[in-house]
């Protein structure tokens, strides 16, 4: 049986992992079942105690000279990365943050597209990683053989903006923790939230600090209900690491912190499920997302939810998400209205084995019609057959 070699950005499992490098962990965790006869390679710049493998079954490709570390990302991608991958004769590459080394030798690629931010919000984003989009998301999507998209809106947005075609949809999942029923307003506070110094009634916002999350109109609208008496005894509580170009929000953080608002930073995983649970609504009214999973989570928590009306989140939404106009009023008049509703049922869950299902059998396509039938005396072949995947 024929040994199937992987290749994966591994700058995407930097630790604490990102929005993209959670969704591409969850993904590859999933993988080794799928794809058993797969051997998976991690690539990053990073030394390995600054990167999370799923298991002791994949192997991490580090940049061994220390100097190099502190090339940007996308720049040892392209240079560096691509020289181990070429060494380690990949059939495929999946290039989860979407730009990709562009491997020769047959090598295919299949890379993912979480968002279009280089084109509908540029600004936003950190000077590094604008221009590497800038100077090759364009042609590395039409140089990968497979183009897939996190959500129908990130698709439709490639479609238009870009014009590549892309093949399928890999939406992203929620581990089981976050079906679990949780009471939800419990006597007591659980102890693990108590400790992060969060107190009911709360409201809860998960971003990371940066212009796109809309942060200081969160602070805004929420230190105006606060002064109004409107919303007297609720804390505010944001959860999430630390961000950029938040010089503006710096002096909207330290005002609101008078009025209850608890920034409690990066919050271990296992305890954000009580966390959403135990909210009285979770406000993520940003400017524009490929997808939002903090939208998703609230509702499979059984959490109100407070977001923006972009085709992106009404997708990571349900029909008991308030859909508001990103504004100072919009999110006030949202707020208002979550806290007068009774608490709504929870979502029903998706599983991120089912969104690998996708995702592994594009890859096994992929690999298939590399150059595995070449004569390869350094690779280790294990039979004649192809690949199988356990959809």
């Amino acid at each position: 049986m024929v040994l199937l070699r992987i290749g994966v950005d591994g700058d995407a499992l930097r630790t604490p992992l990102s929005g993209v490098g959670y969704y591409v962990f969850n993904l590859c965790s999933e993988l080794e079942a799928l794809l058993p006869e797969a051997l998976f390679i991690a690539y990053s710049r990073l030394p390995p105690g600054e990167v999370l493998l799923p298991s002791s079954h994949w192997q991490l490709r580090s940049e061994p000279v220390a100097v190099l570390r502190y090339l940007p990302s996308f720049i040892w991608l392209k240079t560096r990365c691509r020289a181990m991958c070429a060494s380690d004769a990949l059939d495929v590459f999946w290039a989860g943050r979407t730009l990709h080394p562009r491997l020769a030798g047959g090598v295919r690629t299949v890379c993912t597209v979480h968002d279009l931010n280089h084109l509908v919000m540029p600004k936003t984003m950190q000077f590094q990683t604008r221009w590497s989009h800038r100077f090759w998301f364009r042609a590395d999507l039409f140089a990968a053989d497979c183009v897939l998209a996190n959500s129908r809106g990130t698709a439709e947005r490639i479609r238009s903006m870009v014009g590549a075609k892309v093949k399928d949809i890999v939406p992203p999942g929620v581990k089981p923790q976050f079906e679990t029923r949780l009471s939800g307003h419990e006597i007591e506070l659980p102890e693990n939230l108590a400790r992060l110094g969060v107190k009911r009634p709360y409201l809860l916002s998960v971003a990371t600090p940066e212009p796109r999350k809309n942060l200081e109109t969160v602070l805004r609208a929420y230190i105006d209900l606060k002064r109004s008496g409107m919303l007297s005894e609720h804390q505010l509580v944001l959860a999430g690491p630390s961000g950029w170009k938040n010089r503006a929000l710096a002096q909207r953080l330290r005002e609101a912190r008078s009025f209850g608002l608890l920034q409690a930073g990066y919050v271990p995983e296992e305890f954000m499920p009580q966390l959403y649970a135990e909210a009285d609504a979770l406000v993520f009214p940003s400017l524009y997302e490929g997808f939002g999973m903090p939208v998703l989570e609230a509702r499979i928590a059984g959490t109100r939810v407070v977001t923006s009306d972009i085709p992106e989140l009404r997708e990571a939404g349900d029909e008991h998400a308030i859909y508001v106009q990103p504004t100072f009023e919009g999110i006030k008049a949202g707020i208002l209205h979550a806290i007068r509703l009774p608490k709504p049922p929870p979502a029903p869950g998706r599983s991120w084995k089912d969104a690998a299902r996708i995702l592994a059998r594009e890859l096994m396509l992929a690999g298939s019609r590399s150059h595995l039938n070449e004569a390869l005396p350094e690779r280790p072949v294990l039979g004649d057959s192809e690949p199988s995947v356990r959809l």
